[in-house]
């Protein structure tokens, strides 16, 4: 205890205690010396950037620039930078591109990511306090990365979010201990309501880019390269897609060429070095497709991707992407979907008597004997099928094909096919996943595609930014008490 007259003056974060000692009792404050921070984990900051808790009224990065979030992105649970996506006003230019987070900017260097090609593409680094590493962290090319420290910003004391962290409930669903108290009346036509929320959000999503690239085949290309390459490659799909535009490949008639000209693009064509400890067989097909890929590429001279934009890392072997990327050249073959006229027979397997069977069959597309016993190109494995199974199947409808064909709908002011288009998503079954698997958890277990995209929206928009109060399920727990 400090002696009379040398008490130190209480702090509004300064916490009293009182303690007991027999028949005394004694107050003590306890207060932290100035400077001192809590120990935080990367996560807490992660969860900071993502739910957007910190006041946006005044923000800079590091070195005076005046920043805007548009869109924070989506959190990257692989290997990489932390979220994906995101669209940042960094002065008077809007960027979009990933954000890596750490506690403090050293983080960037104990990571070695500037040594790592996979940071490339991060637009702002995002560090909870500064540090001496602050605003002079770099690329591999070695140009400068904007930086934003979050503790000015912060509207909530950083020890409370610190305890709300570690005590909310698992999932970030608010509600789950409640959950079973919200009558099937209420949940159900709220989830319907988010469903449609979601599809017309990426429809507008799709309606956006067809105004820079008006063309429908081309988008539902993008779409659907991307559905091949789930979440964690998505993005790099897309992109060999619009390196690859279809009157371009469409000149290849040889699926070997298209195989070559997709898996030399993706910059994942091995060297010859690399398959030194191939068996001659495998050995002999890539280096076959190497030097189809090498002949057309003097004509092409197309800008060739980082083979480090691809992730391997936690994906089974069916989705390597060497395997999904001849599944999507597969489509490309005469005859395959997106030869020629893909939105025409899409639209026209919706005629069908089962719409589902019909689109199934318009995607499926098996690439050559080489990929029953291989997922990549330096190894043989045990055969299998090569082509997309059912699930992926059902992926690419619910999440590539039924938006294309919804703003197809809208272009041809036909609202009956609209709702035709919506009745197929309870058609199909949901999709299992960690989203769909939290709400099984808490008894909602989706029976039906459209059911699953309106978990979807529900946990995305409503449960992981708190907004129970612009929730109906949220609304009707306040209301009962």
């Amino acid at each position: 205890m400090p002696a009379s007259g040398d008490e130190p003056t209480a702090s509004a974060n300064d916490t009293p205690r009182f303690y007991g000692a027999h028949d005394d009792v004694f107050e003590v404050t306890l207060h932290e010396p100035a400077g001192a921070h809590p120990r935080v984990p990367e996560a807490l900051v992660q969860d900071i950037w993502r739910t957007q808790r910190f006041d946006h009224a005044s923000l800079r990065t590091a070195d005076g620039a005046p920043l805007a979030v548009v869109d924070p992105g989506t959190l990257n649970t692989d290997s990489g930078p932390d979220f994906a996506n995101a669209r940042l006003r960094i002065g008077e230019a809007e960027r979009r591109g990933a954000v890596e987070i750490h506690t403090a900017s050293g983080g960037w260097i104990d990571h070695k990511h500037h040594l790592d090609t996979r940071y490339d593409d991060v637009i702002l680094h995002v560090t909870l306090h500064a540090d001496i590493w602050t605003g002079s962290l770099l690329r591999t090319d070695g140009s400068a990365i904007p930086e934003l420290i979050l503790y000015p910003h912060l509207d909530t004391p950083l020890r409370r979010l610190l305890y709300q962290f570690y005590t909310r409930p698992a999932g970030d669903v608010l509600c789950a201990p409640r959950w079973p108290h919200t009558p099937e009346a209420v949940r159900m036509p709220w989830i319907r309501t988010l469903a449609a929320e979601r599809m017309q959000e990426k429809k507008n999503r799709l309606a956006a880019t067809y105004l820079h690239t008006p063309d429908l085949d081309a988008l539902l290309h993008e779409r659907l390269f991307a559905g091949l390459g789930y979440a964690k490659n998505a993005e790099a799909m897309t992109t060999l897609a619009r390196r690859l535009p279809l009157p371009l490949v469409r000149r290849l008639a040889d699926p070997l060429d298209l195989e070559a000209l997709h898996l030399g693009i993706a910059g994942l064509l091995p060297a010859p070095a690399g398959l030194l400890q191939s068996d001659r067989a495998t050995a002999d097909y890539a280096m076959d497709l190497h030097d189809r890929f090498e002949r057309l590429q003097l004509r092409l001279e197309i800008p060739v991707m980082d083979s480090a934009a691809w992730r391997f890392f936690r994906l089974r072997p069916a989705n390597f992407p060497p395997l999904r990327i001849a599944q999507g050249a597969a489509w490309l073959r005469p005859g395959g979907l997106l030869h020629y006229d893909p939105t025409g027979k899409l639209v026209a397997a919706m005629q069908a008597e089962e719409p589902v069977a019909a689109l199934r069959a318009a995607l499926g597309a098996t690439p050559g004997a080489f990929w029953e016993t291989h997922v990549r190109l330096e190894k043989a494995t045990k055969p299998r099928d090569p082509s997309a199974g059912r699930s992926r199947l059902n992926a690419l409808i619910a999440n590539a094909v039924v938006p294309v064909l919804l703003l197809h709908a809208e272009q041809a002011g036909d609202p009956a096919f609209e709702a035709a288009v919506v009745d197929l998503l309870r058609r199909l079954p949901p999709e299992h996943d960690e989203v769909t698997r939290r709400f099984a958890r808490l008894g909602m277990k989706p029976k039906d595609a459209l059911t699953a995209q309106g978990l979807h929206q529900l946990y995305r928009t409503r449960c992981t930014e708190a907004r129970c109060l612009s929730c109906r399920i949220g609304q009707f727990l306040l209301d009962s008490g």
